[in-house]
């Protein structure tokens, strides 16, 4: 595996040793340009110093050398125990300014736009009630403005309308058991940020949702991975991992895992809330796709099911309202809330007044709104599948029964190398290992459902292109005749 990794980065870095000036600057600056280029991607894992120095025929001091420039440009982050990756800030060919661990998915967000079909993303546009709630709500403002504007704990009607939602749920709530966050993304971070010290285990899905990796590792914590199955983690596999590692978090999507749409059983999940108890362990639960179910409501959240441990369930209001709102939650104890609030007013006193306003406006709507944007994602989820199966008869998936994304498995080849291919042909996806602390799911990528009926179509067309044009002698789709720039 290391000599493959190192032949590959030799095949990328073409005639290197035609450039001017010492060995080390040479090879620096070709690594640079390949990573620029997209030869060398997000996310991927470099060869070891000493590989890639006897692949190239060079010291393994010269390699280091141009290994710790590129890191402290930003290019090359090191992993703890994993080794050198491609920084996920070194993208669309624009030096980094700093080194970062942010995923892929984050770094197409603040890259430039191009003419490019974006299925790296798996979050809708906002529903359509948005707009209008948004104008509705700032005569609001009238009753705060009087106000300095700062409520870290969250808006009183806003948390009241949260805790009805989650009593929808299943799950009794009180309005003192919840804290609003600035998305759920912030959520994660709060919770690590309190129960984790540098160092210490956490144990984490695999695959899972490269956001709640990135919070777990900014952390500082050891990422320790169980699988997730066809009805997600196991709450045996969790129980060994408890007593083999001893970790001090665990994070778990019960419902609709991001990317595998997996759905916690109801009887799983009296199992894992149990384990919190017996290991004495906060169990996180990330509910931020608990409203996009297509069939039957999902069970209750694992923190119905009380059995003398701390779980915490956290969520959003991106999939269901509009990322662009920026609001997610927090449901724990009250003294778990109140060391969290401290947490937040450090990271940013609170959140935007006008936007929990809105929120409150369109929670009072939560069924109808939640109805339309369950039939719109289903109606995608079909025709995604619909086109795949098509055009890309050899690729295989399971048909989630809610969520956002197909998690789709690749005949052959590397999905990383397809992934860079693909954006060739003008369509950005995320390859499998992004979801996972390690080297995991290279021949996995996700496909959100999320995109308008239109970008559906044109993204699998221009993914059957590249995947025709990735393997030699694949059958190539007769109708995609336009040229992709």
């Amino acid at each position: 595996m290391a000599q493959d990794r190192a032949e590959g980065v030799e095949r990328v870095l073409g005639r290197w040793r035609a450039r001017q000036g010492p060995l080390a600057a040479r090879l620096t600056a070709a690594i640079r340009d390949a990573i620029a280029a997209g030869d060398l991607w997000w996310g991927r894992r470099l060869p070891a110093e000493r590989a890639l120095a006897a692949t190239l025929g060079l010291s393994r001091s010269t390699v280091v050398g141009a290994y710790d420039q590129l890191r402290s440009e930003g290019w090359l982050e090191s992993r703890r125990g994993s080794g050198t990756f491609v920084s996920a800030a070194a993208t669309a060919g624009a030096a980094p300014h700093s080194s970062a661990t942010t995923n892929a998915i984050f770094s197409r967000m603040i890259a430039p736009a191009g003419p490019v079909v974006d299925l790296s993303m798996a979050s809708p546009a906002g529903d359509q009630e948005v707009a209008q709630a948004a104008r509705a709500a700032a005569p609001d403002l009238d009753r705060f403005t009087t106000s300095p504007g700062y409520f870290p704990m969250g808006l009183p009607d806003l948390r009241q309308a949260i805790a009805r939602q989650l009593q929808r749920w299943g799950l009794p709530t009180l309005v003192d058991e919840i804290l609003v966050t600035t998305g759920c993304q912030q959520a994660l971070s709060l919770v690590a940020g309190v129960f984790l010290e540098p160092g210490e285990p956490a144990l984490i899905e695999s695959p899972t949702f490269p956001g709640a990796l990135d919070a777990l590792r900014a952390a500082g914590a050891r990422l320790v991975s169980v699988p997730v199955g066809a009805e997600g983690v196991k709450p045996s596999e969790v129980r060994q991992l408890l007593v083999r590692t001893q970790a001090r978090l665990v994070h778990v999507t019960p419902t609709f895992n991001n990317p595998t749409g997996a759905l916690i059983p109801a009887e799983e999940r009296q199992r894992l809330a149990r384990l919190a108890g017996e290991f004495q362990v906060p169990l996180v639960e990330d509910q931020a796709l608990a409203d996009l179910w297509f069939g039957s409501p999902p069970p209750p959240p694992l923190a119905a099911h009380p059995a003398g441990g701390l779980v915490i369930t956290v969520g959003s209001l991106s999939k269901l309202l509009w990322g662009g709102l920026r609001l997610g939650w927090v449901r724990a104890p009250r003294h778990v809330i109140a060391r969290l609030a401290e947490q937040k007013v450090v990271a940013d006193i609170a959140s935007p007044v006008l936007d929990q306003l809105v929120a409150v406006r369109l929670l009072t709507r939560a069924d109808e709104i939640g109805q339309r944007r369950r039939q719109q994602l289903q109606a995608r989820r079909d025709l995604l599948t619909k086109l795949l199966t098509e055009l890309l008869p050899d690729w295989t998936w399971r048909l989630p029964e809610g969520g956002v994304c197909l998690w789709a498995r690749l005949p052959e080849g590397d999905a990383r190398d397809f992934a860079a291919a693909a954006l060739r042909h003008g369509v950005a996806l995320v390859a499998g290992p992004q979801f996972a602390p390690g080297e995991a799911w290279t021949d996995y990528v996700r496909l959100p459902f999320t995109a308008e009926a239109s970008q559906l179509q044109e993204g699998a067309q221009r993914i059957a292109h590249a995947w025709g044009q990735f393997l030699p002698g694949a059958a190539r789709p007769p109708f995609y005749q336009r040229a992709v720039v």
